[in-house]
């Protein structure tokens, strides 16, 4: 029988799997507070790469089933929700104060901004990269209406520590937030591991343990229970 395919397949197994998608990315960061905030207090307060991490791996955990991890994530988005609360009102009561001017000025920058590679593999390292961006632009607003005498140094002092406390309080939760290494059948089945988990992590709330209420940003389930 003759073999009409002019291109016959090469040996071996032919690869018809995508890789993953990348892209490269950066933020640059214009506020000193923004830089502070980015790098933490080494033993003290976690900074954004340390954020990064930890949700990577609660998300990675989470996917594969883990009750606790799914509880962290929860804990952490609601922390942001809040944050983007507090830095989107701040930044409205700062825009509403601009009036028409005749005095024309552009946006303030810094001259040498930091520039920080993104190196970020989970959902919600991208939604606190959000945040600080919001972050660093209401800074250098709050700084630039100090600075031209539309804020005064207390109420410039007030917004940016409310501003900085919501941020602070996302990476303190995150650094708190714990996975178990269990799954939701472990925790069906009551085996040693589920007992041992909950003695060392404690008690979540039911709807958290049973999967009824996840993040909305949470990974999808990739273990079948």
């Amino acid at each position: 029988m003759t073999n009409n395919n002019k291109n016959p397949p090469s040996k071996g197994k032919v690869k018809n799997k995508v890789g993953l998608l990348r892209s490269n990315a950066s933020i640059a960061l214009h506020a000193s507070d923004s830089v502070l905030l980015w790098h933490g207090r080494k033993d003290k307060v976690q900074g954004l790469p340390g954020f990064f991490a930890r949700t990577a791996v609660l998300e990675t955990s989470a996917a594969k089933d883990d009750p606790y991890a799914d509880h962290g994530l929860i804990l952490i988005e609601n922390a942001l929700n809040e944050a983007f609360l507090v830095i989107e009102q701040l930044s409205s009561a700062q825009s509403s104060d601009e009036r028409r001017r005749r005095v024309t000025t552009s946006d303030c920058e810094s001259l040498a901004p930091v520039v920080k590679p993104l190196y970020v593999n989970s959902r919600f390292g991208w939604r606190m990269v959000a945040l600080i961006e919001l972050f660093d632009l209401l800074m250098v607003d709050l700084l630039d209406a100090q600075f031209k005498a539309r804020l005064t140094r207390q109420e410039f002092e007030k917004n940016r520590e409310r501003a900085i406390r919501s941020v602070r309080h996302v990476l303190e939760v995150s650094r708190t937030a714990q996975h178990s290494g269990i799954t939701r059948n472990d925790v069906c089945a009551n085996n040693p591991k589920a007992i041992s988990a909950k003695e060392k992590f404690g008690r979540i709330p039911l709807e958290v343990m049973e999967g009824v209420v996840r993040a909305e940003f949470a990974p999808v389930i990739k273990t079948h229970r």
